[in-house]
């Protein structure tokens, strides 16, 4: 998945897997109820501060600082639920783009190991004799 660098694109990222995962948690799922919640505090604590910036500017950069540390600890247990589900489901299951991760292609053939045949000697054409 493309690399994120805004805050906007983080929580909305963290709201559309939790998301997902809401929607797919009876139907032979892996157990994410932990990092699932620990991901849920850290969204509920990013827009908290957010709404916080918006009212008072002037502790911009102490709530920058711990937005900055909440990302971080977001993207890492985003990361762990994606971990878990393409662990269950397998690198290949289409299921996967529900949770926004890539889906592996078709394994490529491997490379013959027997040596190709030997050409046949084509005997050279007599020289002309003028």
């Amino acid at each position: 998945m493309p690399t994120q660098s805004s805050i906007a694109d983080h929580v909305t990222d963290f709201q559309r897997l939790l998301q997902s995962v809401a929607q797919n948690g009876g139907n032979d799922m892996p157990d994410v109820s932990q990092p699932q919640g620990s991901l849920q505090d850290t969204l509920t604590e990013m827009t908290a501060i957010l709404s916080r910036q918006d009212a008072h500017r002037a502790g911009l950069r102490a709530d920058s600082k711990r937005l900055r540390e909440l990302m971080v600890r977001g993207a890492d247990y985003a990361r762990q639920i994606r971990s878990l589900i393409r662990g269950y489901l397998g690198p290949r299951n289409e299921k996967l783009v529900e949770f926004r991760i890539a889906v592996l292609g078709r394994p490529r053939a491997l490379p013959s190991t027997t040596p190709p045949p030997p050409l046949p000697e084509v005997p050279a054409p007599d020289e002309v004799k003028s």
